[in-house]
């Protein structure tokens, strides 16, 4: 018996002997001999990566005003399988289709997912402005912050914190700027073209954390830190695109064409100050649109045959080849070509006149005659092709048409002369063309880049003379005072320029009562600071073609005279209107200046304060004093700049770093941002809107404030005052 227990215990011993050796040779080989095989599946089961996201470059105009930059957002979040535990699908659904649009349906197939953990709700949900989230507040209760991310445990509902594209001044420039989508991609205009180099590269961190997501004690961290994107700075003035965008938005309230274009240029540098193209829409929502054509450029992309407004490349190819004799006369009404008879807009013409009343009752017969019989073919080509008609101008933006001259018929060159038939151009082209002959004779490549942003290396070269260009400007000028540009006339300044009414192509010949209404000029004529180059297509006239004159020129003259107000080009007196009995009344100027009470920035810097705020105080504008000292080191805006009464000018009194930053609640973040650039902090933008709060802080010698928006359009009480003001400091944190 005991011989039997003693074997019994033996034969046990020994498997459990023979068990640990097992265990022991396991363990052995798993620790030592694999040990780097299962080390290698282990760390890719902890391993964990988070990408570090770039910060995207900020887009400014010539003046350093952003026009796109980074905001803070929200990313909308469901989760499912908590829902359905708290029996709050019904309540989660409603809640959410109040705060994001999505449709009802849509959402409950969302929350019904219950396999799944986690579910993303676009697009609606996606890059939401950071002020939703006093609405989600209201519905879901208080959130729990996780530092990425927020959580509403009550209803299952997250909101991952994110970045979004903010674009300050709405619809202003969007054509020229484009957008980031909801997905992040950059889309059209400056955002597309230069999307590489705004959006910087985005670094990573990798870690190790366990199955629970508890990081791994002393396990490595390996980070690549991202490298944020570079800004850019335009050519563009946001105050000349205002004012632009309000001249064309009133042509398209009254006229209500297909669409309507408008650049403004610096002659002399062929910098774009503006570019609109009408319908437009808003970045910050391109979605929110009732056609999909408002996302096109047409400056750049909608070709067209430009009528009368070409016949600057004729005439002054003609004065060049020294075959425009102003006194010379032509029997005017029709001519033939080979293949064609072609007439003038009043059919049976003005009898016989000179070449110089042809250009001013803009003849079609004048100009065929000046570009087929005298100047020929081959040299009118040559012309076109040098005033850059016959290729893109090359603008660093991404859509522009490609232009299209045709010659195979000497009808062909007859329509030519006068812009129609065989010509396709778009208005950028056409205002590079006349600021060619308003700067002495040059073309240059058109640019909407400043230079320091990214160097373009322009063509240049002379088309006509400096005589040339000079007496095409004269003649010019004699279209607006005696010609078809009366209604261009801006009193106190000499206006140059040509208008145009083309009829619009057909499958077969042209459309019965479509035309494209165009207008061309420079000011001071003498002295040209801008070119305006104005173009609305199939405006309703209600058939009446005669119209036409007044749809472009009274946008040319109002977005003319602010422009150069603006600029500090004061009028010439000997050219003002004396209203002496039986003399015209004056040419009414609708500008903004007429249609809102302004004022015109004066000079303070080394000024007294108190006699600066005096004078700001007499021209009914608002001043700002940053600073405890006795003189005005530096102002915003510059002189010369034309408010609105009672906005705020803003005087530096002090040195940056002595000025407390003051509280900017109220502010809108133009103001804001003002102040903050004054003041030389950095700010970063959470949100859209208005300054409601604000949190400093300082790192090293770099100071920043973090500026909180809300879309809400409460001012601060102060603002609306009419007296001066300085502004409180806030605290500021050291970090």
């Amino acid at each position: 018996m005991n011989r039997r227990i003693r074997l019994r215990v033996f034969a046990l011993g020994m498997i459990m002997v023979f068990v640990f050796l097992v265990l022991i040779i396991r363990t052995f080989w798993i620790q030592v001999i694999s040990y780097d095989f299962y080390m290698e599946r282990n760390i890719k089961t902890w391993a964990r990566s988070e990408v570090l996201l770039a910060k995207r470059g900020t887009i400014y105009d010539r003046n350093h005003k952003p026009l796109a930059l980074e905001a803070s957002a929200y990313n909308l979040v469901v989760f499912p399988q908590e829902i359905e535990q708290l029996k709050q699908q019904s309540r989660v659904a409603d809640g959410l289709h109040q705060i994001t649009g999505k449709p009802l349906p849509e959402l409950n197939d969302l929350i019904s997912r219950t396999k799944q953990r986690q579910v993303e709700v676009r697009t609606e949900g996606w890059l939401m402005d950071y002020s939703k989230l006093d609405e989600f507040r209201t519905l879901f209760g208080k959130e729990l912050d996780y530092g990425e991310w927020l959580h509403f445990p009550d209803y299952g509902v997250g909101l991952m914190k994110s970045s979004k594209r903010y674009y300050p001044y709405n619809q202003l420039a969007a054509h020229v700027l484009g957008y980031i989508n909801k997905e992040g991609q950059a889309v059209s205009g400056i955002e597309g073209r230069f999307n590489e180099q705004l959006q910087g590269v985005n670094g990573k961190a990798a870690f190790l954390r366990d199955n629970r997501g508890n990081p791994i004690a002393l396990a490595s961290r390996s980070t690549t830190s991202p490298i944020d994107g570079k800004s850019v700075t335009l050519t563009i003035d946001i105050e000349v695109q205002r004012f632009v965008d309000e001249a064309m938005t009133r042509v398209m309230k009254q006229w209500q064409p297909a669409r309507a274009m408008a650049v403004v240029m610096d002659p002399y540098s062929m910098e774009v100050l503006a570019m609109s193209s009408k319908p437009d829409f808003n970045p910050n929502r391109y979605w929110d649109i009732s056609n999909i054509g408002a996302l096109t450029n047409d400056t750049i992309h909608f070709g067209y045959e430009p009528g009368s407004t070409f016949k600057i490349v004729t005439l002054a190819a003609a004065i060049e080849e020294n075959v425009f004799r102003p006194d010379d006369t032509f029997v005017s009404g029709s001519i033939k070509v080979p293949g064609n008879v072609i007439h003038d807009v009043k059919k049976d013409g003005w009898g016989t006149i000179s070449y110089q009343q042809g250009l001013e009752k803009s003849s079609n017969v004048a100009f065929v005659k000046l570009g087929l019989e005298k100047l020929g073919k081959e040299k009118l080509y040559n012309y076109i092709d040098r005033f850059g008609f016959t290729h893109p101008t090359g603008i660093e933006l991404s859509g522009e048409a490609a232009p299209l001259v045709r010659f195979e018929r000497p009808s062909e060159v007859a329509t030519a002369t006068f812009g129609q038939g065989s010509v396709r151009v778009n208005t950028l082209q056409l205002a590079a063309a006349y600021a060619s002959i308003a700067n002495g004779g040059k073309w240059m490549q058109p640019s909407i880049l400043k230079n320091d942003s990214a160097p373009n290396a322009q063509t240049e070269r002379q088309v006509v003379s400096p005589a040339t260009a000079r007496e095409v400007t004269e003649r010019l000028e004699q279209v607006i005072l005696k010609g078809t540009g009366k209604p261009a006339i801006i009193d106190g300044y000499r206006v140059a320029g040509k208008t145009g009414t083309a009829q619009k192509p057909a499958k077969r010949g042209y459309k019965k009562g479509n035309w494209l209404i165009s207008f061309v000029g420079y000011a001071p004529a003498d002295n040209p600071k801008a070119v305006v180059a104005i173009v609305v297509d199939e405006p309703d006239l209600g058939g009446d073609f005669t119209l036409g004159g007044q749809v472009a020129m009274p946008a040319f003259r109002s977005i003319m005279l602010s422009t150069l107000q603006y600029m500090g080009i004061k009028p010439d007196p000997s050219l003002l209107p004396t209203n002496d009995e039986g003399s015209e009344p004056p040419v009414k100027i609708n500008s903004k200046v007429e249609a809102k009470n302004t004022a015109v920035v004066g000079n303070y810097k080394s000024k007294p304060v108190k006699d600066s705020v005096q004078a700001i105080k007499d021209r009914r504008m608002h001043a700002v004093v940053l600073g405890k000292g006795t003189q005005v080191l530096e102002q915003y805006p510059q002189q010369g700049e034309e408010l609105y009464e009672q906005q705020p000018v803003y005087l530096l009194t002090s040195k940056e770093k002595d000025i407390p930053l003051p509280s900017l609640a109220g502010l809108s973040l133009r103001d804001a941002l003002t102040i903050c650039q004054l003041l030389d902090r950095k700010a970063t933008i959470i949100g859209e809107g208005y300054v409601v709060k604000q949190e400093e802080s300082t790192a090293g010698e770099q100071r920043s404030v973090t500026l909180y928006l809300q879309a809400e359009s409460y001012r601060n009480p102060q603002q609306g005052s009419t007296s001066s003001e300085t502004l409180a400091p806030t605290k500021t944190e050291n970090k």
